[in-house]
């Protein structure tokens, strides 16, 4: 077995990561076992300093920190003189005694109680007269079952958090005193069980019957408008506690979010693997528009992409990745028209909703996060040859073959002088020269606090993401200030400030993939002058390790201030207005310095253009507002009605600007003023974006008995992207929905819920100038002073808006007692008005321009079932077991001209260069993702060669790309997750497994690094087996000397199925009554682990350039 794949983790330096676990052990220890140690009142500790006090006060201190109470004469404290007290971590007992040294005054403890007396008085004497109140009781479930553990708390009125209270027992019972006053409750509360208070009332027994809380009924669904209750929602749309969400462990943002439903799709990208500055990409319910960018980091124009909105703001995918999963209160998921059509011209894609954490009222609260991660590369994916492997290779390709005698003298001595170099024991493993174990760490401080009226919350973070490979990471930092200020429950508002900064760095070693290419009998160093060596003798192949060492630069930063102040006027209790105003700065930043060492000017000999400086810079500015009027009621007390309507407007300001300077003479002088010149045939370049967007929309939602409810939405945009003749477009959805639960007829103890929905949405995912026509100045152009300009870009003025038909049936239902839940949807998405190039007459001057003619089909299902299989409270244990599958079928319906005649050039570009490629061809009545190649029987046994197969069914030797045909689809036909959960006793285990099936792909690691592997370069061990060699053998290769092109057939093409274990996550929440005499309020321990292990039908290499790598994570999560 080999151990490369993990090489880095032997090589990391141990007693770092040992220093890590040794914190986190006596963490652990301190905080759950030394919270053991105040278990008498008396020797709980106080940190005082207070000046020209009273004795009130004192107590009132006293109280805060420790929940002790005192029982005291009004009369005997208020003789005493004011004093100062300072002290810090003294036990209570000792400072109450220093205090009444002087005074007549003096106490005693019984249980949580202080009474202080006068001296000479007995305490047993007051404490009888004082009248205490005894309560007993039973708890149980509605099936008659006790309840052990549910924690009983005595409200008394005027104090905000009471510390007399108890838990019931292994039987559910309890008993609970506390000294009398006047309206009293006892509060019952317990995990996954609505919280009941019940007025004390003289009784000697209060025994309580706990109901299971069903979010089904009470969980409000937000929509970002208008939100609605699960009850009355007719949208399919997935709601997730930020609880939930932060069991995944270490895994990001965006793909966190695809852990929660099947029909989210993380697009596979081989490229990047774990590249800490790359963005991932996700999708919903599949591809409604083509994808022709011609860079994938441009994720602004990607027409698949959804809508990210964070507090009401839109954001970008960016802003999301870098996103701090502790700060997130909850996000949702809408797919369907019912719950996207309020987001008109930017819904067709799908809305993901996330809402971050607001302050809560009461006194300060810190809480503190604080994450270490360690991560490994990942190189199991790659087979590559040693040295030895590797001339073995060459010597069969024919490398070293020549035709003259002379000639092959000179190769024998080549030959046999890397072999003595692989007999002295060279053999670089090139693979781990650019690579590390990265150790990295993320923090965030979250301080809350106020009162019913003014709250506030300041929230600072800081987090590094070093990378796997040397040099690269992410450094993030921010900070936010929020303030809300609430009037009596009817007005509020809320301002949040952010402001946050990410600095990404690209590694100085450059491409993983040329790391792949070099041959390992090859030394990194000249053995006698210790110098790197410049170039291969063996490939001509620049050493890569020679530009690392230069101080050459790579980083993009952007900088970003966001203000977001929200105003809710709740004018009845039935009518509200809402109001919203949000100001985003962005400002990003490009470097780039190439020394003028580096090898990409080994064949420059002019100095003035040795050394580069590229330099981007971009500035954006985006304001957002919206109002909103709702309206809701109950009639009769079985109407309900909630209206909405409202008006939104953007604008978007984008100016950038950038260059490339040549000519630097030394390292030390690489500031941009000690450029010769910019770069030769080039010049400085701009642009400017501006972009304005209005639109009005309304909301109608009315139920009938909580059984039977109607939805409709309506939602006009009008747009500065499109043509001045479709400015404006509609979009709206009408959907309903049954609670098959709430009929008479129903007498199971579960839920169902019935919806459908239908509508109309759009995208808006393009540039902002396709619709206009463009002229460029020239300056060869001139008469008498002034410049002519030439059409560069043909508009079009009745360019119209993309827009998605969507129909959507879905059922939501559990059964024995909600140990099975079903969600259930099967859907139709139509797209249509897809902008596409349409050729045009040559005499126009132009070849094509942006025409409404493309339409796409996506339709499928999604299900996740969840298994409840242990939900016992009195062993204080649960374990669910959730599976969740998804099925998209893609297809294209409609086609331009133009997006043909890019088919035929593909294909004819293919016919002259050799096919070892995949690139799409998009037809009519296929999936856009269809793999299309030729037919192949295999290798001909006699001959060697290979057998193609014709569309008309013939044989032949010659490879002719027409007969290209779809043997199967890129994309899968099954994808999902499952996942379980189990908990017990504060400990909870996590694992989130991701699976895909019925995918085909044409594997390229065989086109290139096996079969038609260049022998001037290393490859895959593959290449020396299953060769074809002489006549009669059956073998899956060509002979290892022909090097002849490769074409893309079936040959080559594998089942893309896999399943891998993404997240494994182990927490332990410290109980709370371990807790309760200590300062803190919540202690939490995470050990997380990602990208586990990965089992799949396919042998490729992946992340080419940029290795997948695993991570382990220990974090510590701890509030004040």
């Amino acid at each position: 077995m080999e151990w490369k794949g993990f090489y880095a983790l032997s090589r990391v330096k141990f007693s770092q990561i040992f220093k890590i676990m040794r914190v986190f052990t006596i963490c652990m220890l301190v905080f759950v076992f030394g919270a053991t140690a105040s278990g008498f009142s008396q020797k709980q500790v106080v940190t005082l300093d207070l000046r020209q006090c009273d004795m009130s006060t004192l107590f009132q201190e006293i109280w805060k920190q420790t929940g002790l109470r005192f029982v005291y004469n009004d009369k005997d404290v208020a003789s005493i003189s004011r004093f100062d007290v300072k002290v810090e971590s003294e036990a209570v007992e000792k400072v109450l005694e220093e205090v009444f040294a002087k005074t007549s005054l003096k106490c005693s403890f019984e249980g949580d109680v202080i009474f202080v007396t006068t001296r000479g008085t007995q305490a047993r004497m007051v404490a009888d007269t004082v009248k205490k109140v005894t309560v007993k009781g039973k708890v149980t479930d509605e099936s008659k079952m006790p309840l052990p553990g549910v924690t009983v708390v005595v409200k008394i009125p005027g104090v905000a958090s009471s510390s007399i209270g108890t838990a019931t027992n292994d039987k559910g019972e309890y008993e609970v005193s506390w000294i009398a006053q006047k309206d009293v409750a006892l509060s019952f509360s317990f995990i996954g069980m609505v919280t009941q208070d019940v007025k004390y009332m003289n009784q000697k027994e209060i025994n309580v019957v706990m109901k299971e809380e069903t979010a089904e009924v009470e969980e409000v669904v937000v929509t970002g408008y208008f939100n609605r209750t699960k009850q009355s929602s007719t949208g399919a749309e997935v709601s997730v506690k930020g609880e939930e969400l932060r069991k995944v462990g270490s895994l990001n943002m965006l793909q966190a979010i695809s852990a929660f439903d099947p029909s989210v799709r993380t697009l596979p990208n081989n490229q990047w693997g774990s590249d800490p500055n790359h963005v991932p990409e996700i999708s919903i319910r599949g591809e409604n528009g083509f994808d022709l960018r011609s860079s994938a980091d441009d994720s602004r124009t990607n027409p698949n992409a959804p809508l990210y909105i964070m507090d009401g703001i839109e954001v970008t995918a960016t802003t999301v990745y870098d996103l701090d999963m502790n700060r997130v209160e909850a996000f949702s998921i809408l797919k369907d028209a019912s719950a996207t059509a309020l987001y008109g011209s930017r819904g067709a894609n799908g809305v993901i909703l996330i809402t971050t954490i607001r302050p809560r009222a009461g006194e300060l609260r810190v809480s503190v996060n604080a994450r270490y991660d360690i991560s490994a590369p990942d190189l199991s994916d790659y087979n590559l040859m040693n040295a030895r492997e590797k001339l073995e290779y060459e010597r069969l390709a024919g490398v070293y073959k020549a035709n003259g005698l002379e000639q092959q003298m000179t190769m024998d001595e080549t030959y046999n002088k890397r072999l003595e170099e692989v007999v002295r024991g060279v053999d670089t493993y090139w693979l781990s020269i650019p690579l590390r174990t990265s150790l990295n760490q993320r923090y965030n401080i979250f301080v809350e606090g106020g009162d019913e009226h003014m709250r506030y919350g300041v929230d600072l973070k800081y987090d590094t993401d070093k990378g796997v490979m040397k040099g690269s990471g992410r450094e993030r930092w921010g900070a936010k200030v929020n303030l809300n200020y609430n009037l009596d429950n009817k007005l509020i508002v809320n301002n949040d400030l952010n402001v946050d900064d990410v600095k990404g760095e690209n590694s100085p070693y450059g491409d993983f993939s040329q790391y792949t290419k070099l041959n390992p009998y090859e030394r990194k160093r000249d053995p006698e002058t210790g110098e790197f060596i410049r170039k291969f003798e063996s490939n001509n192949l620049k050493n890569p390790l020679l530009d690392a060492t230069l101080p050459n630069t790579d980083y993009n930063r952007y900088t970003e201030v966001k203000d977001n102040l929200s105003i809710e006027w709740r004018v009845t209790p039935h009518f509200q207005v809402k109001g919203l105003a949000a100001l985003t700065k962005n400002i990003t930043k490009n470097d780039k310095y190439r020394s003028a060492e580096s090898s990409e000017f080994d064949t420059q000999t002019d100095p003035d253009q040795k050394g580069s400086y590229t330099i981007s810079n971009s500035t954006t500015i985006n304001f957002d507002a919206n109002i909103r009027f709702m309206y809701n009621n109950v009639f009769a007390d079985k109407y309900t009605v909630s209206a909405g309507i409202g008006s939104e407007l953007s604008t978007s300001d984008l100016t950038g600007e950038g260059f490339t300077a040549v000519g630097f003479l030394s390292d030390k002088l690489k500031n941009i003023q000690y450029a010769q010149q910019f770069k030769k045939d080039s010049k400085p370049t701009g642009s400017y974006d501006k972009t304005k967007m209005v639109g009005f929309f309304a909301n109608l939602n009315v139920g009938y008995d909580n059984r039977y409810f109607l939805d409709a939405s309506f939602r006009t945009d009008g747009s500065s992207k499109f043509g001045r003749n479709s400015r404006f477009a509609p979009f709206w959805s009408v959907g309903a929905a049954w609670n098959v639960d709430k009929e008479s007829f129903w007498t199971g103890t579960g839920y169902m819920k019935i919806r459908a929905s239908v509508g109309s949405t759009g995208t808006t995912n393009f540039t902002s100038d396709q619709a206009l026509t463009q002229y460029l100045y020239q300056s060869s152009s001139e008469y008498n002073g002034i410049y002519g300009a030439v059409l560069s870009a043909y508009g079009n003025p009745s360019l119209k808006w993309q827009n998605t038909l969507q129909y959507n049936a879905g059922i939501e239902t559990s059964v024995w007692r909600n140990i099975i839940v079903v969600n259930f949807d099967a859907y139709l998405k139509r797209t249509q008005n897809l902008l596409l190039n349409v050729d045009v007459a040559p005499s126009t001057g132009f070849s094509s321009y942006k025409e409404n003619m493309g339409s796409i089909d996506n339709k499928g299902f999604e299900a996740r079932l969840r298994f409840n299989l242990i939900n016992d409270r009195m062993r204080d244990m649960t374990w669910n077991v959730t599976l969740a599958a998804a099925h998209n079928k893609n297809e294209i319906r409609k086609l331009s001209t133009a997006m043909k005649k890019m088919n035929e050039e593909a294909l004819n570009s293919a016919n002259s260069k050799g096919d070892t490629t995949v690139f799409r061809l998009y037809e009519e009545g296929r999936s856009q993702s269809a793999l299309m190649v030729v037919r192949s029987l295999g290798i001909d046994p006699a001959t060697g060669n290979e057998i193609y197969i014709k569309k008309d069914g013939s044989l032949t030797y010659e490879y002719d790309v027409n007969d290209k045909v779809e043997v199967g689809d890129e994309n899968p036909k099954f994808q999902g997750n499952v996942q379980t959960n189990f908990y017990w006793k504060g400990f909870n285990l996590y694992l989130l497994f991701n699976y895909e099936y019925g995918a085909k792909i044409y594997n390229s690691t065989l086109a290139t690094k096996v079969e038609g592997a260049d022998p001037l370069y290393n490859a895959d061990k593959r290449v020396l087996y299953d060769r074809w060699k002489k006549p009669g053998d059956v073998a899956m290769f060509r002979r290892i000397d022909d090097t002849s092109e490769l074409y893309q057939t079936t040959r080559l093409v594998q089942d893309n199925n896999f399943i891998n274990l993404s997240s494994l996550s182990l927490s332990y929440d410290v109980p709370r009554d371990i807790l309760a005499r200590t300062f803190i309020e919540r202690c939490k321990f995470t050990f997380s682990m990602t990208d586990v292990f990965r089992i799949s039908s396919i042998k490729q290499e992946r992340g080419t350039s940029y290795p997948f790598a695993r991570s382990f994570s220990f974090a510590l999560n701890v509030t004040f």
